[in-house]
């Protein structure tokens, strides 16, 4: 049985994205075309980073001019109908990896959004510097942060300014109690308790794709946390959610493009 506030949020992604078609007379017979990428192609500074690491692969949709991308551990092709993208169980990763890559490109293609595809080269270790500096800008060094996934640079440069108030955590066993940066990375089964001592919580957008964010954000939500997501593969979720008001998050991703 799935849970109830995974399908509640997934019902309302739905509603809002065929809003926004019919609101913009967008044709529910348009077809888009959906593909596996291999991580290799962005040319990453390391292997520690999960498109390389694996097992997540980078699927990206093509709408128009649109182009839209996300992380996704259950990846497949895909060419269809906007209408046959709205009928998907998006319980199941395999079809919420391509409902959000499609809502990426379209969202792009309509100029609702201007980050769907993944940044590359060094631009994800300058990303860690970027957030340090945005962090440390706005808050100084007193604070508490709960970062949901691993991404190296994050780590690398908040580790350096929080010290013993970074927590890290992943839902990749292989990574899951080893040492990075200073700081264990501890499993993300132990989220929603986590986020009691945090002041802010940084999720990774690729945990909306694969269906384990909401509950990570449904509570930090009634905790008046400060929420932000990093990662372009929700960008158009982040988009609709804040524009209805049903969520109010912040999104960093300042390489994307």
């Amino acid at each position: 049985m799935f849970d109830k506030t995974l399908k509640y949020y997934n019902d309302i992604l739905k509603e809002l994205f065929e809003y926004v078609l019919r609101k913009y007379d967008v044709n529910l017979n348009n077809t888009v075309l959906c593909r596996p990428k291999s991580g290799a192609d962005l040319r990453f500074p390391s292997d520690e980073y999960a498109l390389l690491r694996g097992p997540e692969i980078l699927l990206t949709c093509e709408y128009r001019d649109g182009i839209g991308q996300v992380f996704t551990t259950a990846p497949r092709s895909f060419r269809g109908r906007l209408r046959d993208v709205l009928s998907l169980d998006l319980n199941y990763i395999r079809n919420a990896s391509i409902f959000h890559a499609v809502m990426n490109a379209v969202l792009k293609h309509l100029g609702l959004i201007d980050k769907s595809e993944h940044c590359s080269g060094e631009e994800p270790k300058l990303c860690g510097y970027a957030l340090y500096i945005e962090l440390l800008s706005k808050y100084g060094q007193d604070f508490k942060v709960l970062h949901v996934g691993y991404q190296p640079s994050h780590i690398e440069h908040l580790s350096k300014l929080l010290h013993d108030n970074l927590v890290v955590t992943d839902l990749d066993e292989r990574l899951v109690w080893s040492i990075k940066y200073g700081r264990p990375v501890i499993d993300g089964l132990l989220n929603k308790y986590l986020i009691h001592h945090a002041d802010i919580v940084l999720l990774t957008a690729s945990s909306i794709v694969n269906n384990t964010a909401w509950e990570v954000l449904n509570h930090a939500y009634m905790l008046r946390k400060e929420i932000v997501i990093y990662g372009v593969s929700a960008s158009a979720a982040i988009y609709l959610l804040n524009n209805s008001g049903i969520l109010k998050v912040k999104h960093f991703c300042p390489y994307a493009k």
